[in-house]
Formats: C-alpha cells, sequence, structure tokens
C-alpha cells in the first residue's frame, strides 16, 4: 500500500496516539479489515508507520522526563526509571 506524505502522517499520528483498529481505519479510511490485515504484517508499510509512532511518542515522553529529572524533579526520575524497567 503506497501513502502520500499527508496520510503518512495521520498513519504516525495513529500510532503516537495508540489509536486501535477501528479508529485508524476511520480516521484514514481504509477498510477495517484491511486495516487488520495490514497490522499482522510488521513488513507492511502500515505498520511500520504506526510502530514510528508509537517510537515516537515513547521518545518524546521520556526525553521530556528525562529534562524534568535532570531539573531535580524525582517523581519524573521515578516515572522515567519505571518506563525503562517495563521495556526491559
Amino acid at each position: 500500500m503506497k501513502f502520500t506524505k499527508e496520510q503518512e502522517e495521520i498513519v504516525i499520528n495513529c500510532g503516537v496516539f495508540n489509536y486501535g483498529v477501528e479508529k485508524i481505519s476511520n480516521v484514514t479510511e481504509i477498510e477495517i479489515s484491511e486495516v487488520k490485515r495490514q497490522l499482522k504484517s510488521k513488513s507492511s508499510m502500515l505498520s511500520k508507520l504506526i510502530q514510528k509512532g508509537v517510537d515516537m511518542s515513547d521518545y518524546v515522553i521520556d526525553l521530556k522526563l528525562f529534562n524534568m529529572a535532570k531539573a531535580g524533579d524525582i517523581k519524573a526520575l521515578e516515572k522515567l526509571e519505571m518506563r525503562k524497567d517495563t521495556r526491559e
């Protein structure tokens, strides 16, 4: 499946916002059965773009928590460590 730059951004944002299959289908106007089929394949463009959005979101959150921790926010440090432990 080929996406325009605008469609890519929409799909990436679906990953950022952790949208489910139905919402992805509604926002992208791709049939729900096609969304499900593509998400089963990690090599599909839809799946890769969704994962990119998820990863970008994680990065932004972790970076914000890291900067808050550097400024002395102990709760932010604890939250960052908890997120790191969850990923491992």
